[in-house]
């Protein structure tokens, strides 16, 4: 399948499609139309993902790591992209991520959760606010210990 095929094939789930916006998308991910997906990399496959994802301009739209394993162009690019659908659209987007820069980048709101538990939950800003302006790694490491913090599954 090629990506010009992916997108046809996909609108036909989505009665609210936006082929105009598909096309932006394709063209500010530098996805070749006539590439086969098998052979794209895997940067290149989150970004046909997150196309498939975003043109049907969905009112909640779910990332869950969005970026994990990705060069930093190609998180950049995702970012920006979800950037834009808050600031653009006013949609609501749910983003986990474990790199909390990131999350600093597109949230306006927070939940953190170590071991199942949500250890801290607010706005970004009330969080910052209380905190002094740390950076989000840092809350963390308070709320939760080093111990949990350097374990990639708490």
């Amino acid at each position: 399948m090629r990506v010009d095929e992916l997108i046809r094939y996909s609108r036909a789930f989505y009665p609210a499609w936006d082929d105009a916006y598909a096309e932006e998308l394709r063209q500010t991910f530098a996805l070749d139309p006539k590439a086969k997906i098998k052979t794209l990399s895997k940067g290149q496959k989150a970004r046909a993902g997150l196309l498939i994802a975003l043109a049907y301009r969905p009112e909640l739209l779910v990332l869950d790591e969005p970026s994990s394993g990705l060069d930093p162009i190609v998180r950049r690019d995702i970012l920006g992209a979800v950037i834009r659908t808050i600031a653009d659209e006013g949609r609501t987007v749910l983003f986990s991520s474990h790199l909390l820069e990131e999350v600093e980048q597109v949230a306006d709101h927070v939940t953190m959760i170590s071991q199942g538990r949500i250890v801290l939950s607010a706005p970004l800003d009330d969080i910052k606010a209380s905190h002094r302006g740390a950076p989000l790694t840092e809350i963390f490491v308070a709320h939760v210990g080093t111990a949990a913090a350097s374990d990639p599954e708490a």
